[in-house]
């Protein structure tokens, strides 16, 4: 039988030959498959790494609504104490809509605030005060306290109390460290400077991107009288924070507690 295929010769100069080219298109698709990769390991990493990034890296939505403020429950009783709600990590984005939210229940709040921030926003800081609530100091940039040297503690301390006090806002008297992170020179430092360390008994995690429910679900269940809640008004989360924050106040005000400053 004649095979009518053609033989095959030498490749013509200049023109590759078919299993040539059958290979660097292989060799070509291999290699987007690995650039395709590379930009989606990042991605799927990022969807599970918990972001505590700041949340003025984009602007704020909106959270608060007229429904939610409306509904607000005013009345403060302590039939069975006192529960501190404060913030960490601003002012920032979301802190203006969480200065509304406690403004209609009727809350004054702690924010712990970060001498950075103060700096960039010093109209936030005045109205953290003017709405009745404590600005204390939080560090310069939120390092762990306990890694730095006394110049460096010195200077996240003493130029984080000059810049909330440069905005307005009365001379701190509390120091809490980020990520609850001190030892005795960080302690000692922080007393020369007139800062008593106060850290949390009621951790929400709210930064970690939780649900609005989990987070006050985690107040809830652990309050009990005395309790120091932390909450953040400066990471990414922020807007969960917000939408958590009506039923945690009703909520602890439907269980015998009412919401007083930190000092109290």
């Amino acid at each position: 039988m004649t095979n009518h295929r053609k033989a095959a010769g030498p490749a013509r100069p200049g023109r590759p030959s078919h299993r040539r080219k059958h290979l660097r298109r292989h060799l070509t698709e291999l290699g987007f498959g690995v650039l395709a990769l590379a930009a989606i390991v990042p991605l799927a990493l990022d969807a599970l790494v918990p972001q505590r990034g700041s949340a003025d890296t984009g602007r704020a939505r909106t959270v608060i609504s007229r429904d939610m403020l409306q509904a607000a429950d005013t009345g403060n009783v302590c039939r069975r104490g006192r529960v501190a709600l404060t913030f960490d990590d601003g002012p920032d984005v979301y802190t203006p809509q969480i200065l509304e939210v406690l403004r209609a229940y009727n809350v004054r709040a702690t924010f712990f605030i970060m001498g950075e921030k103060a700096a960039a926003h010093p109209e936030m800081v005045r109205a953290v005060v003017a709405g009745g609530h404590l600005a204390e100091n939080h560090s310069w940039d939120h390092p762990h306290m306990a890694d730095l040297d006394a110049a460096a503690v010195h200077h996240q301390l003493a130029d984080t109390t000059a810049a909330i006090m440069r905005a307005g806002a009365p001379r701190p008297t509390l120091f809490r460290p980020p990520f609850g992170n001190t030892d005795a020179l960080v302690d000692g430092q922080a007393r020369a400077l007139g800062l008593r360390v106060v850290r949390w008994s009621v951790d929400t995690n709210d930064w970690r991107g939780r649900r609005p429910a989990d987070i006050a679900a985690t107040v809830l269940g652990q309050a009990v009288p005395g309790s120091v809640v932390l909450l953040h008004d400066g990471v990414a989360n922020s807007a969960a924070t917000i939408r958590a924050l009506p039923a945690i106040i009703t909520g602890l005000r439907a269980r015998g507690f009412c919401t007083a400053l930190d000092t109290e």
